[in-house]
């Protein structure tokens, strides 16, 4: 059976490592060590013959669709679109509305159904008196309007090394009650349910009862079997987070490929030492089409 290789929740592939990504589909292999216990290691074959589906998973799209492997029709994509509006939090995440219009090209370019929103994480601070929570309904209308009929969301979590590396910070991350969590969620969650999206909350089985809500399986062995017409795997993977719904999968991203979006809430923000080298950041963050500053957006 061939494997779903995922790129990668541990690091922004597809905004800063597209060339290591096709210099490992070139070579036809990654070797992925275990970042758990680092004696071990995986090969993972990239060869189209053993790839079910290649899910990528990224912020900003750009470099991607400007890659050669856009332009490989050998390979099946599925497309993890964080898409949210919190600057304060993403102070080097470039503007949604430029982002938006990257999704506009990857659902032409393939399908709606290829595409999974995440407006992730929902990050709430001042005491809970702020959130990005406003940003949902305009995103979430631009989406409906192209046909993307799936959102995943989560709550922040804070991180022992989270926290301590935003207490330098005049920003306070707040955490809501259960309660809360519940009376925001159903309000998105009506409001996508309008609009024919469907909205489905990552490891968090606690919030899985409101109305309208799914458990997120973002690697979705039955859809993406479904979409290529060939099975892949349905088996649980073991290896994700405890309330994870995923399928079995390959990541082949490394902790160690620090990623220069440095959202301050990532769970996935590696610590000073790095064993590969960090990209530019301001060649691979801007898109072309983004040319103003953040200070003068509006929703």
């Amino acid at each position: 059976m061939k494997t779903v290789v995922s790129a990668s929740r541990r690091t922004d592939i597809p905004a800063f490592y597209m060339t290591w990504l096709e210099e490992r589909i070139q070579q036809g292999f990654v070797d992925v060590h275990n970042p758990v216990r680092k004696d071990q290691s995986s090969h993972v074959c990239l060869r189209p013959e053993s790839v079910h589906t290649l899910v990528l998973w990224s912020k900003n799209f750009h470099p991607f669709l400007q890659s050669s492997l856009a332009r490989n029709n050998q390979y099946r994509f599925y497309f993890q679109f964080s898409l949210a509006h919190c600057p304060e939090w993403e102070p080097l995440v470039i503007p949604w509305q430029a982002r938006i219009r990257q999704m506009q090209e990857l659902s032409r370019r393939w399908s709606p159904p290829q595409i999974n929103w995440r407006f992730d994480p929902i990050v709430f601070w001042d005491r809970g008196k702020q959130s990005n929570m406003d940003s949902f309904l305009p995103i979430a209308d631009t989406c409906a309007a192209m046909g993307i009929s799936h959102c995943t969301v989560s709550f922040v979590q804070w991180y022992a090394k989270v926290k301590k590396r935003i207490q330098p910070l005049a920003l306070q991350g707040y955490d809501p009650t259960l309660e809360e969590m519940q009376e925001h969620l159903a309000r998105l969650a009506q409001e996508a349910h309008d609009r024919g999206i469907q909205l489905c909350i990552c490891c968090q089985p606690e919030l899985e009862s409101v109305p309208h809500v799914h458990k997120a399986r973002c690697i979705d062995g039955p859809l993406l079997s479904h979409l290529a017409g060939e099975r892949c795997s349905h088996a649980q993977d073991s290896s994700q987070r405890p309330g994870c719904g995923c399928t079995k999968s390959s990541d082949i991203g490394r902790y160690t490929m620090p990623c220069p979006h440095g959202c301050f809430y990532c769970y996935a923000q590696p610590g000073p030492t790095h064993t590969e080298q960090t990209p530019p950041i301001p060649i691979l963050l801007m898109d072309e089409t983004t040319q103003t500053g953040r200070k003068k957006e509006k929703l």
